[in-house]
């Protein structure tokens, strides 16, 4: 039974490489843009495994996936950014999901975006009940920014993982809108099933990529 766990597990996360390659490859980067973007998903995608392996049935908590993603932009608890929202731990395919689209939007605000440039970075989420399930709501929001030029945000694989893979996967309602000054992204997630207790048995498996994100 372990092998065949251990197998599966093994042609999932295959899959999702497969695809952040495809995606990664069809955007039209250089091959040394490429080899970076390449890289850093695949680094996120390893984070969030460790993570899941180190923390078991707890799962990951939504601020530390929000931290470990901007610790290089020396951003943190500073007066360019604001991270706030009430302890929510994921389970392992919300996490690696939500991980990856955290990553997405830190790579690019700190590339190109408002940690890039004199702005501003509001990140908050909150809980909401709901007839069917109670949410999560997540925002990030940019601000202050100079000029918003549509081509380095979040397109091809990152936009498609918002737009997308999230509301395919896990149900969420998305939206991404560059506005001018900044780019606000509003991710509204069905906790059923999705949160993690200590009570918990830490048996999911990696996520697989829609087709229209491959």
């Amino acid at each position: 039974m372990l092998a065949h766990e251990l197998q599966h597990r093994i042609r999932n996360m295959l899959g999702v490489i497969r695809s952040i390659y495809r995606r990664t490859r069809e955007s039209g980067a250089s091959q040394d843009e490429f080899a970076e973007h390449f890289e850093g998903r695949l680094d996120a995608l390893a984070r969030y495994q460790a993570q899941v392996d180190h923390v078991g049935a707890i799962g990951i908590e939504v601020e530390d996936m929000v931290r470990n993603e901007l610790l290089e932009s020396q951003c943190l608890d500073g007066p360019k950014c604001t991270i706030s929202g009430p302890p929510v731990h994921l389970r392992q395919k919300p996490a690696e999901l939500m991980g990856l689209a955290i990553h997405e939007l830190a790579t690019n605000a700190i590339k190109f975006g408002a940690l890039a440039q004199h702005g501003r970075l509001d990140i908050e989420w909150s809980l909401e009940e709901a007839a069917a399930a109670d949410l999560l709501r997540f925002r990030w929001t940019e601000s202050g920014v100079s000029v918003v030029v549509p081509a380095p945000r979040p397109s091809g694989f990152g936009r498609q993982l918002i737009e997308e893979a999230l509301p395919y996967q896990l149900g969420a309602t998305t939206s991404f809108d560059l506005k001018p000054g900044g780019v606000e992204c509003s991710i509204l997630l069905p906790l059923r099933g999705l949160t993690a207790k200590p009570d918990d048995q830490a048996d999911e498996e990696p996520p697989a990529l829609p087709s229209a994100v491959e």
